[in-house]
């Protein structure tokens, strides 16, 4: 009797077949639990262990917000009579059975959900990309094989769970979605084209897929995680540094400008001065240098030598001198 009202209480709860999914080391899961209309207004919380279970990683009455508790969140959207449970930096430890459950008085019900945490190293779980304001920025990220026919999505993190998404349904064929173009190849890469970037572009972005989401039990998983940064003008920082090149070019030709003219006016001055005096002509007035002339002071008696300190035998004197006396 006791066994019969157990597997009793079990069906009323909604025990039954679990849901499957599959997850990845370092990204994320998005579960979806739907419950009847009749229960919008109960609380709603994602449970682990075997039945009854008491651990609750997040429960919540909150209605039409996330409430974050951790590494999980959770959006009870009323007015689809469904909530979302987000799992976010998972591990393959988090693999196991967790229940999506609605609180009610009595039995609770519930949905089991067995989650698997698959360590794939052969795609990033992260990527940093920097672009510029006004360009253009590519971001290819893989996926497993076995996601080949799922739709890829691109979605914008907004908070700690909030996740704005452009999805691509078909392979082969680039889709626009404003100033993003999306593309899968249908061979484990799918390609993000961000165009016409500004500073507001800027923030963390993942790349991931959709599994059965229209269904009741359907799920996405997070794959990679971008890190977007958008900085100022290629074309600017360009057009300053050839600016300053140009600054520098002409101040070393000003500097090497005026080393030259320098080094030119000594030589000239020195051509000048060394340069030979033309004679001159008869009609034009005698033209005064300056000499010397060497005077014997034996044969000039009246001399004193003494005062200018010369050998007695030699006087230098300094004489005006014109042309006629140089003959």
């Amino acid at each position: 009797m006791k066994i019969l009202l157990i597997f009793t209480l079990f069906l009323i709860s909604g025990g039954g077949e679990s849901e499957r999914v599959t997850g990845y080391s370092g990204g994320g899961v998005l579960i979806k639990c739907t419950y009847d209309k009749g229960y919008t207004s109960n609380p709603k919380y994602l449970c682990t262990g075997a039945w009854p279970c008491m651990t609750m990683p997040i429960w919540t009455d909150a209605k039409n917000k996330w409430i974050n508790r951790g590494r999980f969140s959770l959006f009870d959207d009323t007015r689809a009579s469904q909530f979302w449970v987000l799992i976010r930096e998972l591990t393959v430890e988090d693999s196991g059975t967790y229940k999506c459950g609605v609180d009610i008085s009595g039995i609770d019900i519930y949905k089991p959900v067995k989650l698997k945490v698959e360590e794939d190293l052969s795609y990033e779980k992260s990527i940093s990309v920097t672009g510029h304001v006004g360009r253009s920025v590519n971001i290819s990220c893989k996926y497993p094989q076995s996601h080949s026919s799922d739709p890829k999505f691109l979605c914008r993190r907004v908070g700690s769970a909030d996740c704005n998404n452009s999805s691509v349904k078909e392979s082969r064929r680039w889709i626009n979605e404003g100033k993003l173009h999306l593309h899968d190849d249908g061979k484990q890469i799918f390609t993000v084209s961000f165009n016409s970037l500004t500073e507001g572009d800027s923030g963390e972005y993942w790349c991931g897929t959709e599994s059965d989401w229209t269904s009741d039990h359907g799920y996405k998983v997070y794959i990679t995680q971008i890190n977007l940064r958008v900085t100022g003008s290629s074309v600017i920082t360009a057009v300053s540094v050839v600016l300053l090149l140009l600054l520098i070019g002409l101040l070393f030709f000003t500097v090497t400008l005026r080393k030259r003219s320098k080094t030119q006016g000594t030589i000239m001055h020195i051509h000048k001065k060394f340069q030979p005096q033309p004679k001159a002509k008869h009609s034009e007035a005698p033209q005064t240098t300056t000499g010397f002339l060497y005077v014997n002071m034996r044969r000039l008696k009246t001399f004193q030598p003494q005062m200018l300190e010369l050998p007695q035998s030699t006087l230098l004197l300094k004489y005006p001198q014109t042309p006629q006396n140089l003959h």
